[in-house]
């Protein structure tokens, strides 16, 4: 599996979002994106983590609307340019609103039928250290950059980005479901001929992921 597949944990992503720590400080994942970090089951602590979590019973057969959240980035990888990290996000948001409108009905509003969508891209997880970390909610992010990723640095970043995530209601933030993809095996890695469109397509895939995974929740 290409290194591009860690950006699939966007799809993957989108099916759940968010992951469980025992050494994180009050329950927080180490990005701080997400809470009730030890809600999530087994495979966290590693370096090749998966987590996820759903709620108990949980039916998502109500709800036909979803909110989705601008995509979050929390970066301390020291010298990536904001136009790199809003690419991924970009990315990213696009998928989710062209997998999730097939099955619901995107609104900006609450209500008793509508999901709530939040996501996440960072590279501060576990065993990992880093710089500072810089969190950005990236509201209307675009994707500008075409042609290879170019760099080694921008390579290693994508390589590094993991997913955090989670599906609320909209009314009482009760998390329904949630995952956190943090895998960084070296097999996964891109390289600075690694082309943009690769990322790009493989988010779509993993948002279809997603997209699946809702359309299951739904038929419960």
């Amino acid at each position: 599996m290409n290194r591009l597949n860690q950006l699939g944990l966007l799809a993957t992503t989108a099916t759940a979002l968010v992951l469980a720590s025992c050494t994180t400080g009050g329950g927080k994942s180490p990005s701080g994106f997400l809470s009730n970090y030890k809600q999530l089951d087994a495979g966290y602590g590693s370096a090749d983590a998966i987590s996820s979590y759903v709620k108990p019973g949980a039916s998502l057969k109500k709800y036909d609307r979803v909110i989705i959240d601008p995509v979050t980035t929390v970066i301390a990888t020291p010298g990536i340019s904001p136009a790199a990290t809003t690419q991924v996000a970009a990315y990213l948001g696009d998928a989710l609103h062209s997998q999730l409108v097939r099955e619901m009905k995107i609104v900006s509003v609450p209500g008793p039928t509508t999901l709530r969508v939040r996501a996440a891209l960072t590279d501060v997880i576990e065993q990992r250290s880093g710089g500072h970390a810089v969190t950005t909610t990236q509201s209307g992010a675009h994707a500008k950059l075409a042609g290879n990723l170019g760099s080694a640095a921008v390579a290693t970043f994508v390589s590094n980005v993991s997913f955090e995530g989670e599906i609320l209601d909209s009314v009482t933030g009760e998390r329904l479901y949630a995952l956190s993809d943090h895998r960084l095996a070296a097999k996964r890695m891109a390289t600075p001929t690694t082309p943009w469109t690769a990322i790009r397509d493989n988010v779509n895939q993993r948002a279809a992921r997603l997209n699946a995974r809702v359309k299951e929740l739904r038929a419960r």
